[in-house]
């Protein structure tokens, strides 16, 4: 069967049989079908070894597997936050390995039920520009099963072994460009990698070096071998095809590429050694060409013990179900901290020829591809009585977009910049980065500037505010700018910074905490940090951990309409950083459990972050397991504040979270009043207003605890209440509801708790 796939995202199905023509000995390959029809274009597909499934990666985060018997979608394997561009099942189909644009690789267990991602490894792959085909790059496992080569940011090639997902090996030192194709030969000991420097390489694994190469005139885009020859095709991006013969010198004592090493499939289910594949004659040439004596060697082989030690653990096998095996629990122990990934909030990924670079309450920012050299941006605005809806040709393909009521401030990395004609000629052009800011202001008459970041210096995220803007760079640069271009102040920052967000004169950076925390069943364990300052960079406001649910990763932040610093995480976890204006009291308090209102509601259905009132969540409803806005901009919906506690389900513990929200609201805006040196929003009578409301929800609460005869709980109440006539008032509920000695303890605490203003009056 061959199944092949094209850029117009249809997926087709061919059955082959013998020609029926005597006289020809040749193939007949007969259409069986359409496999699938996407949107988006097909990059990838792979068939499971017993032919009845096929994986499919096309321009978006999700994986589709297909039944090859009768056409129908089995599974949607969702994870990625990124285009896909690579899928392979294990030889066994026991695993299925993807990659995504974003350099993430994650491993499937495919084996029963729903499939499951049981490894993540960020970043350990290139980052390559979603729906370039050139850029497009396979993962591929080894026929033996017992390896994944992966080719890397460095151009390098990083064999990861089967189970415990340690990298086992380092190919490199060869290739100057993009890996786009890896090919292993049959008998498992040698891999062929194409490359956009126009090198096939061959690599003898065993022995970790290279042994062969040969130099094209074009870019090379695939190659593969004869499963049962020593041949090796491959072929250039102008669609040209090359044959290879004879490329290993088996006359030299070389194994021949074909003979076929057969997997011991149940030796892979236990963690076996990436060590047990190269023999003690293998190490010994290896040590003599590196130049290292065999203690070294001997000691990089114990560091790669390290990683199966979790898996003598479990040694025995509960294979016939009888319960004797423990379950062992995850070791978890601190490793080195892979390549931060970085997101703008309000940005997706492509859909099409679209995609959001910013989305908020302020409006929307849309990039739309149209050629080799140019997009276009459109900025749609929600409120267009104070600005209106513009559109401008986008030359440097910006990548990234921060939107305020002052302007909006665009990037771009290098990659997309490479199409700017004033740069082609330029010295390593390809490295260059640009910040670009278009003002909105009506009485100046050019607010627009643009700065040219250094060589190898790029945007990481950015954010903008009616104070200026921030520019967070790969070195780790955070650059300060006025609104009109000004550029006020620089300094480091720890290169583990995932996302800014700014509002007014407040700029809240979300970093990585050093070290990631993983098991040694490969699970991460993220911890965060934040840094809240001032936009002209002189001032620390507050500066803390930032905490997310175990399991999670923040994927939004931004500031509430009336201004706390708010963070949401994967598992719909929101939070707002409270009395951040007294550094040491600020702390981060959980305000809305949107999952749990999910299936609450009973529906299959994820929430998009917008932006957040002290009231309010507005989020974009996202149906099914889809996890981003659709095109055009969709309908807004508001998600109450509802804050976490015990008891949510009864009267009582619904009264208490809208007290508890009143409070936070209340004490904020105080607070910042006090920080800013300026006076309640609306002035006095407002905050009157606000503190009557507070205290009615505290009256409904005593009511509540009086009729249950709890008067410990109504005097704990009472003790909350702000105003003196509200404390009049559960006097008299205590009175009505004939709670005689609750009565009399208030009328004592009254004139306690009230004494001080009598006295000023």
């Amino acid at each position: 069967k061959v199944i092949s796939g094209d850029e117009e995202g249809m997926v087709f199905g061919f059955d082959l049989g013998q020609s029926s023509d005597t006289e020809s000995d040749g193939l007949a390959v007969e259409p069986s079908g359409t496999v699938l029809r996407s949107t988006l274009p097909a990059r990838d597909i792979s068939i499971s070894s017993n032919e009845r499934q096929v994986a499919i990666a096309t321009d978006d985060e999700n994986i589709r597997v297909v039944s090859l018997l009768d056409m129908a979608l089995l599974h949607t394997l969702v994870g990625h936050r990124g285009s896909v561009n690579s899928v392979a099942y294990s030889p066994d189909s026991t695993y299925l390995a993807s990659s995504g644009c974003d350099g993430t690789v994650r491993i499937w267990d495919m084996r029963e039920g729903d499939p499951a991602c049981v490894q993540i490894m960020p970043k350990i792959a290139y980052v390559c520009e979603p729906g370039n085909s050139m850029e497009q790059y396979k993962v591929r496992w080894s026929p033996d099963g017992r390896m994944l080569a992966i080719p890397c940011a460095d151009h390098s090639i990083k064999l990861v072994e089967r189970n415990n997902w340690g990298v086992s090996a380092l190919l490199a030192g060869r290739h100057t460009n993009t890996i786009c194709h890896l090919a292993w030969s049959s008998n498992s000991k040698y891999l062929a990698s194409a490359s956009l420097d126009c090198q096939v390489v061959v690599w003898d694994v065993v022995a970790r070096n290279a042994i062969l190469s040969h130099a094209n005139a074009n870019s090379l885009c695939q190659a593969e071998w004869n499963p049962r020859g020593n041949m090796l095709a491959f072929s250039d991006c102008t669609g040209a095809m090359y044959i290879w013969d004879d490329v290993i010198p088996v006359e030299q004592g070389r194994a021949p590429p074909f003979e076929r090493v057969v997997a011991d499939v149940g030796s892979l289910g236990k963690d076996k050694l990436m060590s047990d594949l190269f023999d003690d004659s293998a190490a010994a040439n290896r040590a003599s060409e590196d130049g290292m004596d065999e203690d070294e060697d001997e000691g990089d082989l114990l560091d790669a013990g390290d990683a199966t030690a979790d898996a003598m653990d479990d040694f025995v096998v509960d294979d016939d179900g009888a319960g004797y095996a423990e379950r062992q629990a995850p070791r978890w122990t601190a490793v080195a901290a892979s390549e931060v990934q970085c997101f703008q909030p309000g940005s997706t990924p492509w859909a099409g020829s679209r995609r959001y670079l910013a989305f908020t309450m302020v409006g929307s920012v849309v990039s739309i591809a149209q050629d080799e050299s140019h997009n276009t941006i459109e900025i749609e605005f929600y409120d267009k009585s104070v600005h209106r809806d513009f559109h401008f040709s986008d030359s440097f393909k910006f990548s990234m977009a921060a939107l305020s009521e002052s302007g909006c401030l665009f990037a771009t990395t290098s990659r997309e910049l490479a199409n700017d004609q004033s740069l082609r000629g330029a010295a390593d052009a390809d490295e260059i980065s640009v910040v670009s800011y278009k003002g909105f202001a009506s009485w100046s008459a050019n607010s627009d500037w643009t700065y040219k970041l250094p060589l190898k210096e790029n945007p990481r995220c950015i954010a903008t505010s009616s104070h200026g803007a921030a520019v967070i760079t790969s070195l780790g640069n955070l650059r300060l700018f006025t609104c009109g271009g000004v550029q006020r102040h620089i300094e480091t920052l720890p290169n583990r910074v995932v996302t800014c967000v700014a509002r007014d004169d407040m700029l809240l950076i979300i970093l990585e905490a050093p070290g990631t925390i993983r098991s040694s069943g490969g699970m991460k364990q993220l911890e965060y940090e934040y840094v809240l300052m001032s936009m002209d960079g002189q001032t620390r406001l507050a500066a803390g951990c930032c905490p997310v649910t175990p399991a999670s990763e923040i994927v939004w932040t931004g500031f509430s309409e009336e201004g706390h610093p708010a963070a949401c995480d994967s598992k719909g976890m929101l939070r707002v950083l409270h009395k951040y204006w007294a550094p040491s009291h600020a702390s981060w308090v959980p305000v809305l459990d949107s999952r749990k209102l999910s299936r609450d509601r009973g529906k299959r259905e994820g929430f998009w972050p917008v932006a957040l009132s002290a009231k309010q969540f507005i989020v974009v409803t996202c149906q099914g397991k889809s996890k981003y806005p659709p095109f055009p901009k969709p309908i807004l919906d508001e998600l109450d504040i509802d804050v976490p506690l015990l008891n949510a389900d009864t009267q009582v513990g619904q009264q208490e979270a809208k007290y508890l929200a009143s409070r936070l609201f209340i004490e904020q805006q105080r607070g910042e009043a006090e920080r800013t040196g300026s006076e309640y929003p609306g002035g006095a009578s407002v905050l009157a207003r606000d503190e009557l409301e507070q205290d009615k929800l505290l009256l409904r609460l005593i009511q509540l605890a009086c009729k249950s005869e709890k008067t410990q709980r109504a005097m704990d109440l009472a003790m909350m209440i702000e105003l003196e006539k509200s404390f009049d008032a559960a006097v008299k509920i205590a009175v009505f509801l004939k709670q005689s000695s609750l009565a009399e303890r208030l009328m004592r605490l009254r004139e306690t708790k009230f004494a001080s203003q009598v006295d000023n009056d």
